[in-house]
C-alpha cells in the first residue's frame, strides 16, 4: 500500500493584516509578550516577598545593634578611668626612663666607692648629681675619683669643694658628676 503525503491545509485564508509591520508585532505580543509579562509579574512578586525577609532581617540587626551600643555605652566610666591611669602611668614611664640612666649610675658608684667613703647627701638634678661624703684618706677619696671616671655613662666629673676636717679626721668633698642619658 501505498502512503500518500499530506501537506498542511489551512482552510483559514492569509489576511494581510498578519504579513504587516504592526499584525507581526501584534502576533509577537501575543504570544511572545504574554510570557515576558509572567516573567515580569513572577519577579515583581518575588521582589514584593522578599521585602519582608528584609524588613525582618533589618529590624532584627537594629536591635542587635541597639544591644551592642548598650554594652559599649556601659563601659564609658572604665575606659575613662583606663584612659586617666595611662595618662598617669606616661608620667611615671617619663620619669623613669630620663632618670633610669641615673639610677643605674649610682648603683656603679655604690661598687667602686671604697670602705673609708661615706656618702652624706646624693642630689640628682637634671644633667647628673652630686655627692657629698666624707673619705677616711686622701686615697679612698682619689680610688672613688678614678672609679667614677671610669663609668661609661659618666661624662664628667667636678670637684666643688674639699677641705680637711681635723676633728673627724677625715676629708669632706662636694663632687658633680655629669651623666650621658643615653
Amino acid at each position: 500500500m501505498a502512503t500518500a503525503k499530506f501537506g498542511k491545509i489551512n482552510l483559514l485564508p492569509k489576511d494581510s493584516f498578519e504579513l504587516s509591520v504592526l499584525g507581526k508585532i501584534l502576533k509577537w505580543a501575543l504570544t511572545s509578550g504574554r510570557i515576558l509579562v509572567v516573567l515580569t509579574e513572577f519577579v515583581v512578586i518575588l521582589a514584593f516577598g522578599s521585602r519582608f525577609y528584609f524588613d525582618k532581617k533589618l529590624n532584627d540587626l537594629i536591635e542587635v545593634i541597639g544591644q551592642k551600643q548598650a554594652v559599649v555605652e556601659s563601659y564609658v566610666d572604665i575606659e575613662n578611668k583606663i584612659r586617666d591611669l595611662l595618662s598617669r602611668q606616661a608620667v611615671v614611664d617619663k620619669y623613669l626612663k630620663e632618670n633610669l640612666g641615673i639610677g643605674d649610675v649610682i648603683n656603679q658608684i655604690k661598687r667602686v666607692t671604697p670602705v673609708d667613703v661615706s656618702f652624706t647627701e646624693i642630689s640628682v638634678d637634671g644633667a647628673g648629681f652630686s655627692l657629698t661624703g666624707m673619705a677616711g684618706s686622701e686615697g679612698g677619696l682619689a680610688s672613688l675619683l678614678i672609679g667614677v671616671n671610669n663609668i661609661l655613662s659618666v661624662t664628667g666629673i667636678s670637684v666643688g669643694s674639699i677641705d680637711y676636717d681635723q676633728r673627724q679626721g677625715a676629708i669632706n668633698f662636694k663632687i658633680s658628676v655629669v651623666v650621658n642619658k643615653t
